[in-house]
């Protein structure tokens, strides 16, 4: 005798399968999935449902203004000095309030226009000028439109 046999005998074994289709029709009658009539004669699994895919897989489409973007005061200043002519820049802490004052559209703007030149090329002690990062930045202003602000009061 097999160890995976658990029927003495052929017919105990149909005997039990005509047995459970008949509990199985009885129970279809209280399922919801389904009417009684679409049962199937062939026991499935019907609880199954497959794994959902991985989050990698799902497209997300993200509105890069909409969220929050933060940069340092160091930078600020780096792209205060690059902007602006004369000798009347912030320092870390009025850079840290006047932040506050562009949106983050303009912040992104600020970082991308800072990381242009080098640190000691903008920090030394004799720099060199040029209109050219304040003409990107006026053009950046003429280009970019207006700053929708929602206020709740």
């Amino acid at each position: 005798r097999s160890r995976y046999e658990t029927f003495p005998s052929p017919e105990e074994e149909a005997k039990y399968w005509c047995i459970s289709a008949r509990y199985r029709r009885h129970l279809a009658h209280s399922s919801a999935r389904r009417p009684p009539h679409e049962t199937s004669e062939i026991p499935l699994v019907t609880y199954y449902t497959p794994r959902l895919l991985p989050q990698y897989r799902d497209v997300r489409y993200c509105d890069q203004e909409s969220g929050e973007f933060i940069i340092s005061a160091r930078t600020f200043c780096k792209w205060h000095r690059m902007v602006f002519r004369g000798s009347r820049h912030p320092t870390l802490a009025q850079a840290t309030q006047r932040m506050k004052y562009h949106s983050h559209r303009d912040l992104r703007e600020i970082q991308r226009i800072a990381r242009l030149l080098s640190d000691e090329e903008v920090f030394r002690i004799h720099q060199l000028w040029s209109p050219k990062y304040s003409k990107m930045w006026k053009q950046w202003l003429d280009n970019k439109g207006p700053d929708i602000a929602i206020v709740f009061e």
